[in-house]
Formats: structure tokens, sequence, C-alpha cells
């Protein structure tokens, strides 16, 4: 071991083995030493070449796991893409997210026209908002609605 105090039993034992290999000169004995030397640097350098690999493949697996999760994201906002009238949902959402309002229709004494009525029906189908005690609240996926489709949070 360079720079410290050597392990005596490690030197005997090397000499001992390397004289039973049919070693005679202590030149032949540092000979053999140094081709352990390079035997184990070759090996080292294997493993280095392996750990690079190794982190590449990580990359490879990186990579299609979030286009996976990202095609998945992408799966599951589909139904709010396919929104008609988006501009009048945006507005209800809006009124919605602030207070609840009355579920139904015959309530807005005709200030609902017909986009409206039907944008209510898909909100209410993608569970974006909710029915509850007569008023329309926002719905379990309210969230998900509004953080990608509105790009607001």
């Amino acid at each position: 071991m360079r720079g410290k105090k050597s392990d005596s039993a490690f030197v005997a034992e090397f000499i001992a083995e390397s004289v039973q290999e049919g070693m005679e000169t202590p030149d032949q004995i540092v000979q053999r030493a140094k081709e352990q030397i390079s035997q184990i640097d070759e090996e080292i350098r294997a493993i280095e070449a392996k750990k690079i690999r190794r982190s590449k493949l990580l990359d490879v697996i990186l990579n299609f796991e979030k286009i996976a999760k990202d095609k998945t994201e992408e799966a599951r906002l589909l139904p709010f893409f396919s929104l008609e009238y988006p501009d009048v949902c945006k507005h209800l959402c809006t009124i919605i997210k602030v207070q609840p309002i009355p579920a139904d229709p015959q309530m807005y004494s005709g200030v609902l026209d017909h986009k409206s009525v039907f944008a209510v029906k898909q909100l209410l189908e993608r569970k974006v908002i909710a029915r509850k005690d007569g008023k329309l609240i926002p719905g379990e996926r309210f969230g998900e609605y509004w953080k990608f489709v509105l790009r607001e949070d």
C-alpha cells in the first residue's frame, strides 16, 4: 500500500504463493505483482465502462417512462380538448370557481342560451362540474380542467 504502512502479512503470503508457483528471484515476484496489478487495472476500466453504460441505460429508461407518462396524461386530457364552445365552458367554470350556481337552467329565466346549456351538459359528463343540492359546483376533475386546459392554477 503506497504511502502507508505495508501489510507485512500480505507481502509474506504473496511471496510464499509466488515461490509455490515456481518463482525464484525477487524480479520474478515483482513481475508477478505487476501483472496482477495490470489485470486488476483492466478489470477496473471494464467496470468503469459498465458504470457509464449503466447510467446511459438509466437515461433510456427514464426517457421512455417519461414518454409513456406524458402519453397517459395526454389521453386523460383528451375529453377536455373535445369540448365544444370552450369559451363558454371557461366562463361557466370561472363563475363556478367563485360560487356555485343553480343547476336548473330554468332558474336563469332565459339568461342561458343553447350554447351555455350544452356546455353545462358536457362539463357534467366529463365530471368537470357536478350537481349538489340543486347547484352546480366544481367536480372531481375541475382542478385538472382548470390547470391543463385553461393554463391557470
